[in-house]
Parts: C-alpha cells; structure tokens; sequence
C-alpha cells in the first residue's frame, strides 16, 4: 500500500539543533520518543540517507516536511532538501505571522514561485503565540484561499503554553470565514477530539492529522471512528518523526480498526487530495 507521511520532521539543516534529536533522550536500549518505541537508526546518526532508507522499507512515497520557524527553520534549506530528494520530499514553507505582510511575501516566493507544496504555521509554538482567529492573520488566510494554497497547522498536543491555543472555537472561526480554505491539523486537535470531528463534519475544509495521537492515546477510538464513517476522505496518516518510526506508526494505523477499503484514502489518498499533488506536483 502506497502511504503520505503528513508530518516528518526530517533530519537536515533547519532541525540540526531540535531537541527532538537529543540524545538525552534516548535510552541506552534504544527508545524514547512519544511512545517510548525503539528510535529507527536515522534519528540517531541524523541521516537523511538511512530516513530515505527507512521511509523505502515502510512503502512511504512522500515524506511531508515542514519548517518550524520558532527554531528558527530556513525555508531556504527545505528548498535544498527539496532539490536533494525530489521525489521524496514535499515541502510545507514555514511562516511566521508577526508582520503579515512579510509572511504573504514568503509564502509567495516559496510556494506560489517556488517548490513548496503549503504552509505550516503552529499558532501555540510560535515565539509569541496567537490565536487562529485574530484577525490581523485574516489577510494571509484570503491570500491562501485564493491561491488554493492548504494550510497545515500544529494544532494539538502538549507543548504550548497555554492549551487556549488549541482551543476549537477559533479554528472553527476561521474554517467558517474561508470555507474554501482547506486546514489540515497536525496532532489533529487533541484532546479536542470530538469538537474537532464535528467542525471537520460541519465544515468540509478541516483535514485531521492525528499522527501518535491515534497511536495509544485518550481519543483514538473516536479518530477510529471518524475514519470509518464521516471523515473517511479527510483523515490522514502521519507519524511525526523523530517522534515515533515510520514503520511502526504506519503499521499500527493500518492493523488500528481503520476499515481495510478505507485504508488506501487515510494511507495516502486524503493526503494527495489535501496537497493537491495531482494538480501540482512540484
């Protein structure tokens, strides 16, 4: 089966000095992580060749990666890492919403003329945080929506200062502000399981991501679900490596209750449609 990884923090220039590839956080035994599985060998050489490598053995064709700006991330090393592994690699632009001018600018040069595939933005992450429905951001938001370019936001989790920034009411703002602006949600929202799947089911631009939030976690059952029934065209696999290994998140999603007919679409199918790959494959 074919599969789109949403969400690989990939070993390469922008992530050299992420704490997520600390070995501090590693055991002597080889685990750590989300879950505290066993770390594939990419993550500890930080290799690209051996993540390459290891993404071949899982039947990952696309590795989605994007640039967290608050570590200072480059979008022009995504471009490098773009050029480096074309057919592997789909970039996500980081974007820094502070002076929104500067940020269509951006999002212009690297996704409208430039190789990228969408944007990532991570409101409870940024060096100061923000919520989705300030209206200062709304500009950036139209700009997207006329270009048709997705959004893919960290929205979700435990690393924010405040879990207000995962709150849903603002998302569902924004999704009803652009109705054809599609938002696809990296930890999926949670813990906000079930106000997330009812926005998803009333609005028919938010696209899920749980990634290891599926993976033993509070929720999975009602994500199960949901892919199952009313969101089985928006429901989309990632791992979020380093986090979690790509073969073993893949597996358990694939052996998770997900109905095998639906598997193709949460696999990769809901992924290539939120990217519009079929459209632009850059």
């Amino acid at each position: 089966m074919k599969i789109i990884d949403m969400r690989v923090r990939a070993p390469f220039a922008a992530y050299q000095n992420c704490n997520l590839y600390s070995a501090e956080i590693i055991s002597d035994e080889g685990r750590g992580g989300a879950r505290n599985w066993l770390i594939p060998p990419s993550v500890k050489a930080f290799s690209m060749d051996l993540l390459i490598k290891e993404a071949q053995e899982a039947n990952i064709e696309k590795l989605v990666v994007p640039i967290r700006k608050s570590l200072d991330g480059k979008n022009d090393d995504l471009v490098q890492l773009i050029n480096d592994y074309p057919q592997q690699i789909v970039g996500l632009a980081g974007i820094d919403v502070a002076n929104i001018s500067a940020a269509i600018q951006e999002i212009e040069q690297y996704v409208v003329n430039g190789p990228c595939q969408g944007i990532i933005l991570e409101p409870g992450q940024d060096k100061v945080p923000w919520f989705v429905n300030d209206t200062r951001v709304f500009p950036l938001y139209e700009y997207c929506q006329q270009h048709q370019i997705p959004i893919f936001m960290t929205y979700g989790g435990i690393m924010t200062p405040s879990i207000r920034y995962y709150a849903p009411e603002p998302l569902d703002d924004v999704l009803g502000a652009f109705p054809k602006l599609k938002i696809g949600l990296a930890h999926g929202g949670w813990p906000y399981v079930t106000e997330v799947c009812q926005m998803a089911l009333n609005r028919g631009n938010l696209y899920l991501a749980p990634d290891f939030y599926l993976i033993e976690s509070p929720g999975q059952n009602d994500y199960i679900m949901a892919s199952n029934s009313f969101l089985s065209d928006r429901m989309m696999f990632a791992s979020a490596y380093p986090l979690m290994p790509l073969k073993e998140s893949a597996e358990y999603y694939m052996t998770s209750g997900i109905k095998e007919t639906l598997l193709p679409k949460v696999m990769y199918q809901n992924a290539f449609n939120f990217l519009d790959l079929a459209a632009d494959i850059k």
